[in-house]
């Protein structure tokens, strides 16, 4: 596995929309190294007064008087958010927008063309549920990896499951953190995760009286990945300066995941956006959407 060469700059999209929520990014990504000329384009989205008709959509045009004071407290938070990211080394700009968060930033994504889009879990419309609509919406349609943050209290070095299964996809991902600083902010634990499938019923009648029954129903599926290959990610990591162990587990992938972010108290969990090929190349595997809606910490879904 190759993921080493000229480290690149990356150009990433920060989402605001004002919330407390939104503020778990920034201190995400002020705990997190990039590479040098990375440039950040912190895109505030403010609420629309107006509602998009069939006939008009008002989401990029002016703002109207009643908007235009929360554009104005949106410009301050937005130079308070840049002050701290241009303190990390970081290049910035900002952008006022007002409309519906989601489209906006899907908006931004398809004119710029980002490498990552960074924004919290939660917004102002989202309170009980885990995971809001924005961050799911972005996730599932944006063409470019994304950040979901959530709240944490962030201590360098953090502490990152990088799940992996093999597939070009769980590849991606591994060259995507290896382009960061990574000695300077990580600590990485590589989960590999064996999945189960059940068994013919015959199988399961022979093992009826063993003692071991409920795990005789069940078999080791035979899976891409191998302690091989999450060695080979382990070296692939240490060439960048990083000490990593390497974690192996069977059962319900995404389960298992979760268990183990919890176990390690994880900052981050890093994955890739599927495991197996799809035609639609902004396809979202089942994985990566539920650490998306049921992590207790951030992930990165790299595509």
């Amino acid at each position: 596995m190759d993921s080493h060469g000229p480290i690149q700059p990356l150009k990433i999209i920060l989402a605001s929309d004002g919330s407390c929520f939104s503020y778990a990014a920034v201190d995400l990504m002020t705990h997190m190294s990039w590479p040098p000329d990375t440039t950040v384009s912190v895109v505030s989205v403010v609420s629309s007064y107006r509602k998009p008709t069939i006939e008009r959509d008002y989401r990029f045009e002016r703002f109207d008087s009643g908007e235009q004071t929360d554009c104005a407290a949106a410009q301050t938070r937005a130079i308070k958010i840049a002050k701290r990211l241009r303190n990390h080394g970081l290049t910035v700009q900002t952008d006022i927008q007002s409309g519906i968060p989601a489209s906006i930033i899907l908006h931004h994504v398809e004119n710029t063309s980002p490498d990552l889009v960074v924004l919290s879990a939660k917004d102002l419309d989202t309170q009980l549920a885990k995971v809001g609509t924005t961050a799911v919406r972005v996730a599932n349609r944006a063409d470019a990896s994304v950040l979901i943050a959530r709240h944490g209290g962030f201590v360098r070095p953090l502490k990152v499951l990088l799940a992996v299964d093999g597939s070009q996809s769980s590849q991606r991902a591994v060259e995507f953190l290896c382009r960061l600083s990574l000695p300077q902010w990580a600590n990485i634990t590589i989960v590999s995760v064996a999945e189960n499938t059940p068994v013919s019923s015959e199988v399961q009648l022979a093992g009826a009286y063993a003692r071991a029954e409920s795990q005789s129903a069940r078999m080791l599926k035979p899976f891409p990945v191998t302690e091989t290959y999450a060695t080979d990610v382990m070296r692939s990591l240490h060439q960048c300066g990083v000490q990593t162990r390497i974690t192996l587990a069977q059962g319900d992938t995404a389960g298992e995941i979760l268990s183990l972010a919890n176990y390690h108290h994880a900052d981050l969990i890093v994955i890739g956006a599927y495991s197996r090929p799809h035609p639609d190349p902004l396809h979202l595997g089942g994985v990566a959407r539920r650490l998306i809606e049921d992590a207790h910490c951030s992930v990165m879904v790299v595509r």
